[in-house]
């Protein structure tokens, strides 16, 4: 591999299994960014990652003489270095709005679904938190059957960190019911996976926890 500060074009280093990495896949793929995506272990990371990622983290970007980490730094970089089409609202309060959907999402979504991958939980506590996830991503019905995407009628940020939670469920074993209570999160669901980028987005390994 190439050593990131000799690297003369765009390069994702991504861990092929982690949901934040996958996030930054589906933009480069929604904007048709020509970037190299590098595998790497999250859980063996170079020392030259190390050099610019702090807290030792996937995944990280670099564009040229710049190196990122953080995978909602990368994403609004991203969109604003490729604003077409764009990810995020023209307006400053649906910008913010966004923003505070994203954080919502991490904190709530992917905190319990990251407890659930990564942690040895007794049984009771990981039924806790299968329920609790579960349950909060159910809530959503509501918003899906009044607009297309997360509270949005075009696809934004906020679907490029909704999408790698929502197809990883089985990882989890979540079952989102097909009933008709349920029909607006499925329909999304449908949508999202069914995106050309989101496809392309997807690395062997991710493909192989569900199929469309």
């Amino acid at each position: 591999m190439v050593t990131i500060n000799k690297r003369t074009s765009m390069a994702l280093f991504s861990d092929a299994g982690d949901h934040y990495c996958q996030r930054v896949r589906i933009v480069l793929e929604e904007k048709g960014i020509s970037a190299e995506v590098i595998d790497v272990d999250k859980n063996n990371l170079s020392n030259d990652i190390l050099e610019v990622s702090p807290y030792a983290t996937l995944p990280v970007l670099v564009d040229r003489d710049v190196a990122l980490y953080d995978s909602v730094t990368l994403m609004e970089y991203l969109d604003e270095r490729f604003p077409h089409p764009p990810l995020l609202p023209v307006y400053p309060v649906a910008r913010a709005n966004i923003r505070l959907y994203i954080k919502r999402i991490t904190n709530d979504w992917c905190s319990l679904f990251d407890t659930l991958v990564d942690d040895k939980l007794k049984e009771a506590e990981e039924r806790k938190l299968k329920k609790q996830l579960k349950s909060m991503i159910l809530s959503t019905n509501p918003i899906f059957k009044e607009k297309v995407f997360f509270m949005n009628e075009e696809f934004s940020l906020v679907d490029c960190c909704i999408a790698p939670i929502l197809w990883r469920l089985p990882q989890v074993g979540i079952d989102i019911p097909r009933d008709a209570k349920n029909k607006p999160i499925n329909e999304y669901m449908k949508r999202v996976f069914t995106r050309q980028a989101f496809l392309n987005s997807l690395t062997e390994i991710e493909r192989e926890i569900r199929s469309i």
